[in-house]
């Protein structure tokens, strides 16, 4: 399982760092599965991540991350899973939390 906290561009600090999204996949089963959870209010930052993610199958998100990643306009950082043997959906609904935590 991998994990990605999407990040987009902040007027503010003239910079992608702006928690938009977290983005999960696991490719451990026959078919790979992704999921991801946006952040509350942070519609127009993620934008391009939204752009990037429709339509895209999951092997073809792999191939491109690591290229999205390192984008200056949205970028990507990879986190470990909070909850090492949680489901998919379970590990990207707790980055989320952790980040709207840490965002008090």
């Amino acid at each position: 399982m991998r994990l990605w906290v999407l990040l987009g561009w902040s007027p503010e600090y003239g910079a992608a760092v702006t928690a938009v999204a977290v983005f999960g996949i696991d490719t451990g089963a026959e078919t790979a599965e992704t999921f991801v959870e946006w952040i509350p209010r942070e519609h127009e930052a993620g934008r391009i991540w939204r752009e990037r993610l429709v339509g895209t199958s999951p092997q073809e998100v792999l191939e491109r991350m690591a290229f999205w990643a390192e984008t200056l306009v949205a970028s990507a950082a990879e986190v470990e899973p909070i909850v090492p043997d949680a489901t998919l959906e379970t590990a990207v609904r707790t980055q989320v939390d952790d980040i709207l935590g840490s965002a008090r």
